[in-house]
C-alpha cells in the first residue's frame, strides 16, 4: 500500500508540473516583446510602472539605438519582425517600415490626444520624447571665448584634433544627427570636420564620457546624457566639468517614435497589451519618468525644462532625411573611411 501511495503521489506531482508548465507557456505566449533603447534604469522603471496593475505582460529587450535598428531591419529582411512594439532611435527606420506597410494604425490611442500639435505625424507611429543635438565641452579645458557658440565653430583650427562625435556607420542616432547636419550645413560640413581631425567613436553615450575624462575637449551628442551625468554627480555629492553650449543656429531636435509592428497572427489580447503600452508611454506618469532622465515630453500639459528660454530649436524634415539616407551614407563613408 505504501509503495502504491508513493506512485500515486509521484503521478499527481508530475501531472501538476505539466499543468503548471502548460499554464506558464500559455502566459508567455501572450506576453508582448518590446525592442527599445534608452537608459536601463529609466526603462526598468517604465516596465515596472506598466506592469504594476497588469502583471508580467511584457518582455523589454533593451538595446542601443543602432542595435534596435539593425535587429528590426535584419528580421524584416528575413521575413518577420519578432517584436510587437518598437520604441527609440529616430524616425528614419520607422519611415522605412511604414512605407512598406509594416506598422499598425495608432489613431485609437487615448493619450495621443494629449500630444502637443507640433509633434503630430501622418505616419503610423507616435512621438514619445524629444532630445536635442548640442555641443558639449569640458569646462576645465575651454573657458570664455574658447567656448564654441555655433556648429560652424567646430571647423575652427583651434579645435583641431580635440573633438569627438559618434560614427554614423555604427550608431543609429549618429546617422540621424548626420542627416540633420546634412540638411542644415551640407556635405562640406563633414569634409571640414574630417580635415579638422574629429574623432569618431562607437556610440553617442561615449561622447560625454570621453570629454569628461579629458580625452577630448568638446563634441556633439544628444543633451540628455549630460543631464543624467549631472544628476548622478549631484546625487553622489560631486561636481563635473561638463557643460552644454547651445549653438546659435539652434539645437537640432531628434524625436523618438514608438510603433506597433503589424502582425495579422497576433492575438487580440496581445494587440490590446501592445496598444496599452503605447498609451502608457504617453501618459503623464511615464512622461514624468522619462523627463527625469533628460528627455523632453511631447505632452501639451508638461513644461519643457531643458531648452533654455530664448534658444532656438531646429526641426528636421525627416521625410527628406529618409529619401537621402542611402546616398548620404555613401558620401559619409567616402569622407571618413579614406
Amino acid at each position: 500500500m505504501k509503495k502504491r501511495g508513493i506512485t500515486i503521489l509521484l503521478a499527481l506531482t508530475m501531472l501538476f508540473t505539466c499543468f503548471a508548465a502548460a499554464a506558464e507557456t500559455e502566459q508567455d505566449a501572450e506576453k508582448i516583446l518590446v525592442y527599445l533603447s534608452g537608459p536601463e534604469e529609466m526603462l526598468n522603471a517604465l516596465e515596472a510602472g506598466f506592469e504594476a496593475e497588469r502583471g508580467d505582460v511584457a518582455d523589454f529587450l533593451i538595446m542601443s539605438c543602432g542595435e534596435v535598428r539593425s535587429k528590426v531591419w535584419t528580421e524584416k529582411e528575413a521575413g518577420a519582425i519578432q517584436a510587437d512594439v518598437v520604441w527609440g532611435s529616430d524616425p528614419l527606420i520607422y519611415n522605412r517600415l511604414d512605407d512598406e506597410g509594416l506598422l499598425c494604425d495608432l489613431s485609437g490611442i487615448e493619450n495621443a490626444a494629449a500630444i502637443n500639435g507640433e509633434y503630430a505625424t501622418d505616419h503610423h507611429y507616435l512621438y514619445v520624447n524629444e532630445r536635442y543635438i548640442v555641443i558639449m565641452y569640458n569646462s576645465d579645458a575651454l573657458k570664455g571665448d574658447a567656448v564654441p557658440t555655433s556648429y560652424d565653430d567646430l571647423l575652427s583650427e583651434q579645435y583641431a584634433g580635440r573633438m569627438v562625435i559618434a560614427d554614423a556607420t555604427q550608431s543609429s542616432t549618429a546617422l540621424g544627427i548626420t542627416s540633420c547636419f546634412y540638411q542644415i550645413k551640407g556635405i562640406s560640413f563633414f569634409e571640414g570636420l574630417k580635415q579638422n581631425g574629429i574623432m569618431l567613436t562607437k556610440s553617442n553615450g561615449q561622447v560625454p564620457s570621453l570629454i569628461l575624462e579629458g580625452q577630448y575637449n568638446l563634441g556633439v551628442a544628444p543633451h540628455d546624457a549630460v543631464i543624467r551625468l549631472r544628476n548622478k554627480a549631484k546625487k553622489e555629492g560631486y561636481s563635473i566639468s561638463l557643460e552644454i553650449a547651445w549653438p546659435e543656429e539652434g539645437a537640432i531636435a531628434i524625436r523618438r517614435p514608438v510603433a506597433i509592428i503589424r502582425d495579422e497572427a497576433r492575438s487580440e489580447q496581445k494587440q490590446a497589451t501592445a496598444e496599452a503600452l503605447v498609451n502608457y508611454l504617453l501618459s503623464k506618469q511615464a512622461q514624468t519618468i522619462t523627463a527625469k532622465f533628460g528627455f523632453v515630453s511631447v505632452r501639451d500639459d508638461m513644461e519643457n525644462t531643458y531648452l533654455p528660454e530664448g534658444e532656438n530649436k531646429i526641426n528636421i524634415d525627416w521625410e527628406e532625411a529618409s529619401q537621402n539616407e542611402d546616398s548620404l551614407k555613401t558620401q559619409y563613408e567616402q569622407i571618413f573611411q579614406n
